[in-house]
């Protein structure tokens, strides 16, 4: 959502021409794929109790099998999430995708504002997902 508002100059401080490089999301939310009832559709173990929606749906952004992968994988752009529910998430794919059932996967949010309510702890990680610290939050 700020990616697109921001991309229009008339949205940036005086002082900026345009944005630097691509923003990226403030805060990821990893869950699991549950079920796969559709060849196009996946159920991840994250909702509404999990992630900001008010101004937009997660953006999936990486996947990982992790008795396959030894990193993240990173989505496309044809993986979208389509709704969500309190506790799941539908995940629209191709109908090709080789997601499957135990596969992690991770969104970034749109407002990263309305999730600091849902989570009392956040987990600092690296580049390779290890934690490295934590932070309360009090909201």
């Amino acid at each position: 959502m700020y990616e697109q508002t921001l991309s229009n100059p008339a949205h940036l401080p005086a002082s900026a021409t345009s944005l630097p490089t691509p923003l990226r999301p403030a805060r990821e939310v990893w869950g699991y794929v549950q079920s796969r009832p559709e060849p196009q559709l996946a159920i991840a173990s994250f909702g509404k109790r999990d992630v900001s929606y008010d101004l937009g749906m997660p953006k999936p952004l990486s996947w990982r099998r992790p008795a396959l992968h030894n990193c993240t994988q990173m989505f496309d752009g044809t993986v979208t999430v389509r709704a969500l529910n309190d506790q799941h998430a539908y995940i629209q794919l191709p109908v090709d995708h080789v997601l499957e059932v135990g596969d992690r996967i991770g969104v970034g949010i749109s407002h990263s504002c309305t999730t600091f309510d849902k989570w009392q702890l956040l987990y600092l990680v690296d580049d390779e997902y290890n934690v490295t610290g934590g932070i309360h939050t009090f909201f």
